[in-house]
C-alpha cells in the first residue's frame, strides 16, 4: 500500500473520493498540493481524517475546515480533540470552539475546554468568563472570581485522580510475550492520572500500560513486566490506521507483528508531555527497573538511546500525533540512564 501511494501522482489522487486515501497520498508526500486534497478530503465530509489533516498539517485557510466541523459536528468529545490537538488556531477560532462545546452541555468537556483555555494558554476573555462563572453557579453551585478562576479549573479538571484504585493488575493485557525479548519503551501521556486508571482496569475500553506516572511522582504498576499491556498496539492490516508500516520507528516498522509483544508502556500525567521534577524521578526510577528486569529474565542489555526509548507518536503516527507532547524530556531521561547503566 504504502508503495503505491509513493507513485500515485496528484491527478491519480484527486480521482479518489476515499478520504483516508487522500489523507495518506498528502502524508507520503510531505503536504504537496495540500489545498487541492484538501478541498476533496472536505468534500468527502469524513470527520475523522478532516482531524487527522488539521493536525498533521499546518494549513494557512483552516477555516473553512472549522466551519464545516461546526455546523456538522455535534460531539463535544470531537470538538475538544480539534480545540486540544490542532496547534496553530487563532483566538477567534478557538472561542468558536469552545462556545460549540458549551452548547453541547456536556460537563465533562466543559472544564476541559475552560482548562485549555485559561489554564494552558493562559488566555482571558471576559464573555467567556462569565459563561463559566454563570455555569458554575447553576450547575455546581460554585461561585467564582477572577483571583481562583484557575485554581478551581485546576481542581475540576484533575477531580478524577484520587477517586480510582485498584488492587492487583488488570485483565486487559496480554499474557506472556510470544517468545519476544522485550526491547523497546514506549512513553505516553495521559492529560489526568484518574481517566487512565479509570479506562486501563474497564474490559470495555480494551486498553492498559504497564505503569502510571501522577503528576506527584505517584507510581502505579497495571500489568506485569512479563505480559504485554494494550498500549502500542500495531496492526497487520494496511486499511488499519494503525497499520504496522506506518510507524516512524525503524524497529517497529520492520516487525511484522503487534508491537505490544516487545515494548513496554509508561503513561504520564501530563497535558503537553512536560514533567514535575516528582514525575520526571519517577519515570526514570521506572526505566530502571525495566532495564534491570530485561537483564535478569533474558540476560539482554537494554540498549539506552532515542531507538529503543520511543513516544507514542513514533508507534502510531496517524493517530497519536501529539502523544507523548514536544515538551517530553526525553533527552534528559536518556542522559541519566546511561550514568547509571554505561
Amino acid at each position: 500500500m504504502i508503495e503505491e501511494l509513493l507513485k500515485m501522482n496528484i491527478n491519480e489522487a484527486l480521482k479518489c473520493k476515499d478520504a483516508r486515501t487522500l489523507f495518506l497520498y498528502l502524508y507520503y508526500h510531505d503536504g504537496n498540493n495540500l489545498d487541492l486534497v484538501g478541498n476533496k478530503i472536505l468534500e468527502t465530509g469524513d470527520l475523522r481524517y478532516i482531524h487527522f489533516l488539521l493536525r498533521t498539517f499546518e494549513i494557512k485557510d483552516y477555516k473553512k475546515y472549522i466551519d464545516y466541523i461546526l455546523n456538522t459536528s455535534s460531539s463535544a468529545s470531537y470538538l475538544y480533540y480539534i480545540l486540544y490537538g490542532v496547534d496553530y488556531l487563532d483566538e477567534e477560532t478557538r472561542l468558536s470552539i469552545i462556545n460549540r462545546i458549551i452548547e453541547l452541555n456536556e460537563d465533562r468537556y466543559i472544564i476541559k475546554s475552560m482548562y485549555f483555555y485559561f489554564n494552558y494558554l493562559k488566555q482571558f476573555n471576559n464573555d467567556l468568563y462569565n459563561k463559566i462563572k454563570t455555569i458554575f453557579k447553576d450547575k455546581l453551585d460554585i461561585d467564582i472570581n477572577r483571583d481562583d478562576l484557575l485554581s478551581i479549573l485546576e481542581e475540576l479538571f484533575y477531580k478524577e485522580d484520587y477517586m480510582y484504585d485498584y488492587e492487583g493488575f488488570t485483565e486487559n493485557c496480554y499474557k506472556g510475550r510470544k517468545d519476544y525479548i522485550p526491547n523497546i519503551i514506549v512513553c505516553h501521556i495521559n492529560n489526568t492520572y484518574g481517566s487512565a486508571i479509570k479506562n486501563f482496569y474497564d474490559k470495555e475500553a480494551e486498553v492498559s500500560a504497564h505503569f502510571v506516572i501522577r503528576r506527584d511522582g505517584y507510581v502505579k504498576q497495571v500489568v506485569s513486566l512479563d505480559d504485554s499491556s494494550w498500549a502500542n498496539g500495531t496492526s497487520l492490516r494496511e486499511a488499519s490506521d494503525i497499520y504496522y508500516r506506518f510507524a516512524k520507528s525503524p524497529l517497529i516498522n520492520s516487525i511484522e507483528d503487534n508491537a505490544n509483544y516487545y515494548t513496554f508502556s509508561i503513561e504520564h500525567e501530563s497535558y503537553d508531555g512536560s514533567l514535575t521534577p516528582k514525575q520526571l524521578e519517577s519515570s526514570i526510577e521506572v526505566m530502571k527497573k525495566i532495564i534491570r528486569y530485561v537483564k535478569e529474565k533474558y540476560n539482554y542489555d537494554f540498549i539506552i538511546d532515542r531507538d529503543h526509548i520511543i513516544g507514542h507518536s513514533d508507534v502510531n503516527p496517524i493517530v497519536r500525533t501529539k502523544c507523548p507532547g514536544k515538551m517530553f524530556p526525553y533527552d534528559i531521561i536518556i542522559n541519566e540512564l546511561k550514568k547509571e547503566f554505561n
